[in-house]
């Protein structure tokens, strides 16, 4: 019970952390959308009601060696990735797709995007999967797993359509060279 009370809170940690990281990484954008609340709404409520304990029924018998040896490093992996991309996005970055981009955007296909064209929607997977490994329950990140794949199934599609519309054969091209979400 002990070691269920520290990874709590190194889960909580790691979360804070990443929003922070990810809030000062995205301070130039400044339009706040609904999404945006609706994200942070289903985050707290998901910490609150794991912090109390009112989703341990949902907790799994997972080894302690395999949350925290492999739980941990792909949390790690995923938000290394999704700061690696947004590094390379800079001020290209916005939560929604504008269907016409300022002049100062340009196609990124640098970094992880050499390779996949969704790189911080890979890295949101890759650390959802370390934090059920990690936190050993299905439904602290079950919740965020079926949203995002959801969400995502939605918005890629549209992402691309409007990127095809700004960069034409350019996104095309590269559309055809990369994968989606997977290195392949």
């Amino acid at each position: 019970m002990y070691f269920e009370g520290n990874a709590k809170l190194i889960v909580l940690a790691l979360l804070v952390g990443f929003f922070l990281a990810r809030s000062y990484m995205t301070r130039h954008y400044t339009r706040f959308t609904p999404r945006m609340l609706i994200k942070y709404v289903v985050l707290i409520l998901l910490m609150s009601f794991y912090l109390r304990g009112s989703i341990d029924f949902a907790l799994l018998a997972f080894p302690f060696a395999l949350r925290v040896y492999v739980g941990i490093p792909l949390m790690i992996i995923g938000f290394g990735l999704f700061f690696w991309a947004h590094a390379h996005l800079g001020i290209n970055w916005s939560p929604v797709i504008e269907k016409r981009f300022a002049k100062t955007r340009y196609l990124v296909t640098t970094g992880p995007y050499r390779y996949i064209r969704h790189p911080t929607y890979t890295a949101s997977f890759i650390v959802l999967v370390g934090l059920f490994v990690f936190s050993a329950n299905w439904v602290l990140a079950g919740i965020p797993f079926l949203i995002l794949v959801v969400f995502y199934s939605i918005k890629i599609p549209r992402e691309e359509r409007e990127l095809v519309r700004n960069f034409g054969k350019k996104y095309s091209d590269y559309m055809k060279r990369t994968s989606r979400l997977m290195v392949v």
